[in-house]
């Protein structure tokens, strides 16, 4: 577990400000005894520079196993690229260890039909917001890398590192501070991969871009 989800995880399994949200996870717990059915806090490595942004827990993935983009096809889509790059051990979720990476969500909790409200987006920032100040600290002379899948997440990163508005889109590469870049992807839902809205080669960019960026140094 990195420093960062160290500092975060009591804070965020312990959360129940979004009353909708608590009784929703309550009623997945008693349709699902084995499933996680509470906030996800962050995972990762110790020493992170590359953070991975989605929008919240998948119910068949991080909602049933407590780690986010582990258990559903859209961590095995974005796991065979973190591997390929070298950001995973494994290209399994389910088998692997994450290298100088951390996973988070802007919302911790799975929303009913995978859709949180405005504000429980809201609600959550303030986690986010800790989150990133442990990520990429002031003064940081390496370089750091945000990875935004989809739209929710470059816009909840957008407003907390107070960046000029730019309309989203797949594959953006922004310079938020020195050593500090936004990378945006489109989720890799399984709507999205199967329209071929996102194929492999598409996400291989964006992970390979941000390989680069932590290579220069």
């Amino acid at each position: 577990m990195s420093l960062v989800c160290q500092r975060e995880f009591s804070r965020v399994i312990s959360c129940r400000d979004c009353s909708r949200l608590v009784k929703y996870q309550a009623r997945l717990k008693d349709q699902h005894p084995d499933y996680w059915c509470a906030p996800v806090p962050p995972w990762g490595s110790m020493r992170p520079r590359l953070m991975i942004v989605g929008l919240a827990p998948g119910l068949g993935g991080a909602g049933r196993t407590g780690k986010g983009f582990v258990g559903d096809a859209s961590g095995a889509f974005l796991f065979d690229s973190l591997h390929r790059f070298g950001f995973a051990s494994h290209q399994l979720p389910e088998l692997a260890r994450l290298r100088a990476t951390v996973i988070t969500n802007i919302v911790k909790c799975t929303p009913p039909a995978n859709r949180p409200v405005s504000q429980e987006k809201r609600n959550c920032e303030k986690f986010l917001r800790k989150e990133l100040m442990g990520f990429a600290p002031s003064g940081r002379a390496r370089n750091r890398v945000i990875l935004c899948l989809g739209r929710d997440a470059y816009e909840a990163l957008n407003r907390l590192l107070e960046l000029p508005t730019k309309p989203f889109a797949h594959g953006l590469h922004v310079q938020a501070q020195k050593n500090l870049f936004l990378l945006t992807s489109f989720h890799p839902s399984r709507l999205n991969v199967n329209t071929k809205r996102l194929t492999r080669n598409m996400l291989d960019a964006v992970v390979g871009n941000a390989k680069s960026l932590l290579s220069a140094q």
